[in-house]
């Protein structure tokens, strides 16, 4: 597994950042309609440093940028919504996404969230991340069917607390 893991607030990088980050990412999944999302993120989150960009992070190793990961605690204490997550081609495959994910988990769990949701494609591009999330105790909750993307969206959930 990786080490020497470090995280910032997405909001101590220029605009674009968070961009150039998901956009190499994504890149072999070439599609335009993700590009557009992408920017708009990057726009809300330097836009926003209170909100989404408070709980945008960028991670690091020695200063080089290895990856990114978000979420979204609007639906809290009760759910916290884990957003982007990813992790640049070079740097795959060493735990760093398992990392930035255990990251959030601790993050939520500070903020005594009780339960953890994520979703994520059935595109094969994403087979890596459905096991990452299965690894860092994620279990299947839902399946939403095949859109217009060939691809069904898988939901998963984890319980970080027991309500008192």
């Amino acid at each position: 597994m990786g080490t020497g893991l470090t995280f910032r607030s997405a909001a101590e990088y220029a605009p674009g950042t968070v961009y150039a980050i998901l956009a190499e990412c994504y890149a072999t999944l070439r599609d335009v309609t993700l590009d557009d999302s992408l920017r708009r993120f990057d726009r809300e989150v330097f836009a926003s440093p209170g909100t989404v960009g408070a709980c945008s992070f960028i991670s690091s190793v020695e200063e080089q940028i290895v990856g990114f990961f978000s979420y979204d605690p609007r639906q809290g204490p009760e759910i916290g919504l884990i957003g982007h997550n990813g992790v640049m081609p070079p740097f795959q495959g060493r735990g760093y996404g398992t990392q930035q994910i255990l990251e959030i988990l601790r993050l939520l769990t500070l903020r005594r969230f009780v339960r953890v949701r994520v979703s994520t494609s059935e595109h094969p591009f994403f087979a890596p991340a459905r096991r990452m999330y299965e690894k860092c105790g994620f279990r299947r909750s839902e399946r939403a069917p095949a859109d217009r993307s060939r691809h069904g969206i898988v939901y998963y959930e984890r319980v970080l607390a027991r309500k008192s």
